[in-house]
């Protein structure tokens, strides 16, 4: 399988849905918790963006998902790693 440009639109595409879904899970966690910052830009924008990218995903076939699953992975857990470091630091 050789690398080819689709396979690297498929992974940025997932990782930046991956973070931006991570990081509506964190504000959707922040509605539960009254200390958690909230900013009511960028959750509009986040919804906005998220709702333009989760169409695109039904154009991937099975071999070119597996990246754009990978790129998901990724997105959520850098967004979860800085959420945890800015808690526990």
């Amino acid at each position: 399988m050789s690398l080819s440009r689709f396979y690297a639109w498929d992974f940025s595409v997932g990782l930046m849905s991956g973070s931006t879904l991570a990081y509506l899970l964190v504000v959707l966690l922040g509605l539960l918790l009254p200390s958690w910052p909230f900013n009511a830009f960028f959750t509009p924008l986040a919804l906005l963006s998220l709702a333009l990218q989760v169409p695109s995903w039904a154009w991937v076939d099975a071999e070119r998902g597996a990246f754009l699953r990978r790129g998901l992975q990724l997105g959520g857990l850098l967004v979860v790693a800085l959420w945890l470091g800015y808690f526990l630091c």
